[in-house]
């Protein structure tokens, strides 16, 4: 199917380049402008970094990024009635041919297990959500089938305004906005709001906030101390007293004359610097953008064990959006393509799904189902498979209940699994 001429090798040039060196709020909007146009290459460079040197960036990234590999997989298929998202939009199936739909599944199923690297695929992939976008291009074996889902970085992409057609960038040259155009029908192609956008500028405050506190420290951070001398000391005396002075604030110890005095200078007069409060409210809006709410490590004391549960709530909302969208590349990319060639004019009976399974859903789905079976409603078990990945299966009838007779024996005829033996 061609030979691929797209490589990571092109950018080389720029692991001289660090885009954190002499950083201010200029350069950095000046960046992010650029990329409102469409020229990138700077711009991702620059989110590469910051993402491997600020830590709650990097926390927050990886904490989302381990919640969608926790996922696994798998080829679902579709429900008569029940309506599912498949590759960004809802589609409800009607009758549906089961054969038919088992020839899809194991058709993407076999597709799927030859991508040789897929879980470095995901994880490329969620960058985008991260830094707005994120491409992968399909490697082809001699059959036509993609056995490698190739990541090309940030930085070689450009597009001639903010919604046109991609173009790739070789060698990622800094501010240039054309490049060569692509067959998007070759990629994978994830697009999405930067966070890295929202995360810039915080970085930056912290890294402000984090050099005037060490230049306040460097000034401040030991107190200023003063010998005050005798009165009516002479020019000689008060170049003892100096000497006196050095060696004793060399150690913090030793004598001073009758009538001498010491004064401390407290940092500038401003008593607490603001430096820390900063620092701790910048990691607040990097978690409440990052993650939905406060990370467990900065819940204030008291919030107790509610409002940790309303946390970790928002959190797995957010983890399973990023599973439905990473889901949705991979349903337009692949599924589409697949079932077209192999099953032209069908309908879409089968697709591939991040199980939701693995972020809690099942759970809440048995809890909600069970609630209304007490109720007395019964639950489609196409449903229940379709929201939980799991094919439930009926139960076997329990023994019927046997109320015992007067003398205490069980009555007999009652229950066939209890009179096996025939009546006494």
């Amino acid at each position: 199917m061609g030979v691929p001429i797209f490589s990571t090798k092109d950018n080389l040039w720029r692991e001289y380049y660090n885009p954190l060196r002499a950083l201010g709020l200029p350069r950095l909007n000046a960046m992010i402008a650029a990329g409102d146009r469409g020229i990138y290459s700077d711009l991702q460079w620059l989110y590469h970094f910051m993402e491997q040197t600020d830590p709650m960036v990097f926390a927050v990234l990886q904490r989302r990024r381990a919640a969608l590999l926790e996922c696994d997989w798998e080829i679902r298929q579709m429900a008569e009635g029940v309506a599912v998202r498949h590759a960004g939009r809802r589609i409800r199936a009607g009758a549906v041919d089961k054969v038919l739909a088992d020839e899809q599944a194991a058709c993407l199923r076999g597709f799927y297990d030859r991508i040789e690297n897929f879980d470095e695929a995901v994880s490329f992939l969620f960058t985008g959500i991260a830094r707005g976008f994120a491409h992968l291009e399909k490697h082809y074996d001699e059959s036509g089938a993609v056995v490698r889902l190739e990541p090309v970085e940030q930085w070689f992409w450009v597009r001639p305004g903010m919604f046109a057609p991609w173009e790739y960038n070789q060698n990622a040259v800094s501010g240039r906005q054309r490049g060569i155009p692509i067959d998007p029908d070759n990629f994978l192609i994830l697009e999405a709001t930067p966070l890295d956008r929202m995360f810039s500028w915080l970085y930056l405050r912290r890294v402000l906030a984090q050099r005037d506190w060490d230049g306040y420290l460097d000034i401040f951070g030991i107190p200023s101390t003063f010998l005050i001398g005798p009165p009516n000391a002479v020019l000689e005396r008060e170049k003892e007293f100096q000497a006196l002075a050095d060696s004793l604030f060399s150690d913090g110890r030793g004598f001073l004359p009758f009538g001498s005095d010491i004064k401390f200078v407290n940092g500038g007069g401003t008593g607490k610097p603001p430096y820390g409060d900063l620092l701790v409210y910048i990691d607040r809006m990097i978690a409440l953008i990052g993650t939905g709410g406060l990370l467990t490590m900065l819940t204030e004391s008291g919030s107790g064990t509610l409002a940790g549960g309303a946390h970790s709530d928002t959190f797995l909302q957010i983890a399973r959006g990023d599973a439905a969208v990473v889901s949705g590349v991979f349903q337009r990319g692949i599924d589409l393509a697949v079932l077209e060639a192999n099953f032209p004019g069908q309908p879409v009976l089968s697709y591939f799904q991040f199980s939701p399974s693995a972020l809690g859903s099942a759970v809440a789905v048995a809890q909600d189902v069970a609630a209304l079976a007490t109720a007395g409603f019964r639950v489609d078990p196409a449903q229940i498979s379709e929201k939980t990945g799991y094919r439930p299966a009926p139960a076997d009838t329990p023994p019927a209940f046997v109320p015992p007779a007067a003398d205490g024996k069980a009555m007999v005829g009652s229950s066939p699994a209890l009179n096996q033996g025939g009546a006494e």
